[in-house]
């Protein structure tokens, strides 16, 4: 039963390319997040805060914000409208740079589900000309290009919105502290979900140099006789699906995109420009307080320090076109370097 699970979890996400998120909120713990945002040592004069927490603990609005419809409806707030073209533009660009899988493979891959659900049923015949076709299709890809390796079969884009600013941040993190000095572990834990900004791009790869050789394996353990083994070849070659994550925080990207906001505006708009880059810096701040910087800090706090060379120069000389080029070069420098060093790969 457990390798079936396993294997229902895995198909849906090469098959369907469906992503979910996951929220486990204990509301047993509630009043005790309550008490603790309550205290005036850590919440005074935070009533806002106190609010947008206490939504976000609500399961029912913590899942509606990772909603993709909820999502949508959303958009017509400001706010909104730069986090879905951010995350578009981010999604777009990463599914640009996959190497697209070659069409037999991908019907290989689906012969070969197809042979396991036959077999799951008991049906041979079925299974067996599934596995027929499966390995012509795969011995043509490798024919076609023999050096190939992992190939792209599925992938999701899972986005972790959260919608307060850094001082929010500083806030959660305070009351966070409180419990953990009071031993409210679990109450600390559920406070701290909600303190991930980030998008995980998540794509799934066929291993070329073993999948096939487990498929003729699968058709072989058939031409026996032995349908069970077969079924543990192909679940397990399933099994060998190898997962890459590429986890880009919001922060970062999104203080970009208001850094190059403002770069375009007209001088003589500096109001609007001194608002845009006030919520870049805001941006970087929370980058740093949720801990988006171990590898980086020294360059999350250049660009804050240009950030406000920025906004100095603005309100003096305003020459500032030059300042703008520097710190636009150096936010693709650090974006580049997060996805390299931010990407997991597992079986």
């Amino acid at each position: 039963m457990k390798r079936k699970v396993i294997l229902s979890t895995l198909l849906a996400g090469i098959l369907l390319s469906t992503s979910a998120l996951y929220a486990n909120v204990n509301d047993a713990v509630a009043s005790k997040e309550a008490k603790a945002l309550n205290n005036p040592n850590s919440v005074k004069a935070h009533a806002m805060a106190q609010a947008d927490v206490q939504s976000t603990r609500s399961k029912d609005a913590f899942r509606a914000k990772m909603d993709m419809k909820s999502f949508t409806k959303e958009a017509s707030r400001d706010d909104a409208k730069r986090l879905k073209a951010i995350v578009s533009k981010e999604a777009t660009q990463h599914r640009l740079a996959l190497k697209k899988a070659p069409k037999e493979v991908t019907e290989g891959l689906q012969q070969t589900v197809v042979a396991l659900r036959a077999l799951h049923q008991n049906k041979v015949k079925p299974a067996k000309e599934a596995l027929e076709k499966a390995t012509k299709l795969f011995d043509k890809a490798l024919k076609k290009d023999p050096k190939l390796a992992l190939v792209p079969i599925a992938d999701e884009i899972q986005v972790n919105d959260f919608t307060g600013d850094a001082k929010l941040v500083k806030h959660i993190i305070k009351a966070t502290e409180s419990l953990l000095k009071d031993h409210d572990t679990q109450a600390a834990r559920n406070m701290l979900l909600p303190l991930q900004d980030e998008m995980d791009m998540r794509t799934q790869f066929i291993p070329m140099g073993t999948y096939p050789v487990a498929t003729k394996e699968a058709l072989k353990m058939l031409n026996k006789g032995n349908s069970k083994l077969a079924f543990t070849a192909l679940a397990t070659a399933l099994n060998s699906v190898v997962t890459q994550v590429v986890v880009v925080p919001l922060p970062l990207i999104t203080a970009q995109d208001l850094v190059l906001e403002a770069s375009k505006l007209d001088k003589s708009n500096k109001k609007d420009a001194l608002k845009l880059l006030s919520s870049a810096d805001d941006e970087l701040e929370k980058a740093v307080l949720l801990g988006y910087t171990k590898e980086h800090s020294a360059e999350y706090k250049s660009l804050q320090t240009q950030v406000k060379n920025i906004e100095a120069e603005i309100r003096g000389k305003n020459i500032v076109a030059k300042l703008y080029d520097h710190i636009k070069n150096d936010f693709k420098s650090l974006v580049s370097k997060h996805e390299k060093e931010h990407t997991t790969k597992k079986h």
